[in-house]
């Protein structure tokens, strides 16, 4: 590699070579490990020989950023970065000839001096031209192909160049034949069309107010995450399955838009990734859709430093996991598909607790308590090294005179080790409906509805054993505080749920201030694969500066 930096600083100069670079600062995200080196050819003649000097090397062509992610452990290899020395636009009549590094605002604005249209829908799109021409970049009913003449492209090797049209391009939804090919764009011509420069001010200035009105354009992103399905929204999907609002470290799911993932602050690569996995997995869980990332996500994992930060997160493992499903309700998995992936990840013991009988969707059927008990009994004698029991997620519903407040009755509980019980939609007698409109914008009456959410939740855990209350806070407002005061008196362990996001570490840090409580972290397993699922729940727990010593299920395995 150093042959290969010395060889490159004498095509592009030293200040045009940077080593270990930090990728943080070349992406919209924020966020990343470094490069090993960071190249910025001055024009196309240095392009080509920096091209065939890289040629055999791990390399990348890198525009503005706007839709890359480094993971934490960094690149191994060369970035090429298209900069300032292709930032450039030509006005001939009506084409705009931009270096592929121009940013689309730029362009935008040219076009509107020129009173030139077609280029509006762009101009609050991040990124580059170049870039857009790579992903056939759209938005607003546009995209990048309709008003694309033609590219100048420079072979991924450096030897040639010719110019290609849209359909020479390929493109498609944010693709061209770029993705396989590995050529670079080096300059494109726009078609545009006369119009009236008041109007298309006008209209660039009503997408950027409803741009700013509905996506988070304040935080640091890639823009929307994940590709639009056939048939579907990708945030209208992530939205539904519950996932908006969701953390992981200092990555959101954005409350304003769900298809964004933003940096809130101090957000890693690895937080980011999480988070993606885990919307990933709640969708394909719910509706059966697998979201693909539009986002290029490149480089190493975690390095040896990060996965071992100051809170020292990879010395703990997770001792049991209580709160796993089945097809007995609607997980995807057999009790023994679960306990087998508990075996697999060295748990202790593992529980089998599927959706309480209330729940109109995927409630677990009555009938079926005996054949539940009788897998649990073939499991505990076919898999003798690790222990199983039998449990069942309650759904908590407001107190009536002579209940329990919960669709299990008291008689019940003798068919389980333990009860765990929260709070779901679905049910009759627990406010759904005015707990979904809140969950969906609709915050009328949100102070009444919270201390009606509160009181259940209480009542049911003062009227029941009840072993763990699940996932506290989602799916509605909830007075954290008098909620961890009510486990911390009746020996109810609190749950860090790993699959919903709450507690968040918001509400972790509310609730840790109540003497006494413990916590106890679940993965919510709906797959078999998530049964032991833990890193998410831990990283929120690290974050509220929880001591681990109260969360009942986390061992330290190395000194």
């Amino acid at each position: 590699m150093e042959e290969l930096r010395k060889k490159l600083i004498d095509i592009v100069g030293q200040e045009h070579v940077i080593n270990n670079a930090p990728m943080s600062q070349y992406t919209s995200f924020k966020a990343g490990g470094s490069a090993d080196i960071l190249v910025e050819p001055q024009d196309t003649d240095q392009l080509k020989e920096v091209l065939q000097a890289v040629s055999g090397t791990e390399h990348m062509v890198l525009g503005n950023g706007s839709n890359i992610l480094v993971r934490d452990g960094g690149y191994r290899g060369v970035i090429v970065k298209i900069g300032e020395a292709f930032n450039y636009i030509r006005v001939e009549d009506q084409k705009l000839v931009c270096g592929a590094g121009t940013l689309m605002s730029v362009i935008a604005k040219a076009a509107a001096s020129e009173a030139l249209t077609g280029f509006e829908f762009a101009s609050g799109i991040p990124g580059s031209i170049g870039g857009a021409v790579f992903m056939n970049a759209g938005a607003y009913d546009g995209e990048t192909k309709n008003i694309l003449e033609s590219a100048h492209v420079l072979k991924s090797d450096g030897s040639s160049e010719c110019d290609m049209g849209p359909e020479e391009l390929q493109m498609g939804y944010r693709h061209s034949v770029l993705h396989e090919t590995g050529d670079i764009v080096t300059e494109v011509t726009l078609k545009l069309e006369k119009g009236e420069e008041a109007e298309i001010r006008a209209r660039m200035a009503e997408l950027s107010a409803r741009r700013n009105e509905k996506q988070p354009v304040q935080y640091p992103s890639a823009g929307s995450f994940f590709k639009r399905p056939e048939g579907y929204f990708a945030g209208k999907l992530i939205q539904d399955a519950g996932c908006k609002g969701l953390t992981v470290g200092g990555a959101e799911v954005s409350t304003l838009h769900s298809g964004f993932i933003i940096n809130k602050g101090g957000a890693t690569a690895t937080d980011i990734i999480r988070l993606k996995e885990l919307v990933q997995a709640c969708v394909k869980e719910q509706f059966d859709v697998m979201l693909e990332p539009e986002v290029r996500i490149i480089g190493e994992g975690e390095s040896k430093a990060e996965d071992k930060p100051e809170t020292g997160k990879s010395d703990f493992a997770l001792t049991f996991d209580l709160h796993t499903h089945t097809t007995y309700s609607h997980g995807k998995g057999s009790v023994e598909d679960n306990v087998r992936v508990a075996m697999g990840k060295g748990l202790e013991y593992v529980a089998i607790s599927d959706h309480g009988p209330g729940h109109l969707f995927y409630g677990v059927n009555r009938n079926d308590f005996p054949n539940i008990r009788n897998d649990i009994n073939k499991m505990s004698v076919k898999y003798q090294s690790i222990q199983v029991r039998n449990s069942i997620e309650a759904n908590i519903i407001h107190m009536k005179p002579g209940g329990n407040g919960l669709d299990v009755r008291p008689e019940e509980f003798e068919e389980f080790d333990f009860v765990i019980a929260g709070f779901h939609f679905g049910c009759f007698g627990c406010s759904s409906i005015r707990n979904w409109l809140w969950s969906h914008g609709i915050k009328i009456g949100e102070e009444s509805l919270k201390k009606s959410n509160t009181r259940m939740i209480v009542d049911a855990i003062r009227a029941n054993n009840i072993a763990i209350l699940t996932h506290p806070g989602d799916k509605g407002p909830f007075d954290i505080k008098e909620i961890a005061q009510a486990c911390a008196e009746t020996d109810t362990l609190i749950e860090i749920n790993g699959r919903h996001g709450h507690l968040t570490s918001d509400e972790i840090k509310i609730a840790m201030e109540v003497p006494d409580l413990k916590f106890i972290i679940s993965s919510d397993a709906h797959t078999p694969e998530a049964v032991g699922s833990f890193r998410t729940a831990l990283d929120r727990a690290f974050e509220a500066g929880l001591d681990v010593s109260r969360i009942v299920n986390i061992k330290k395995v190395t000194e």
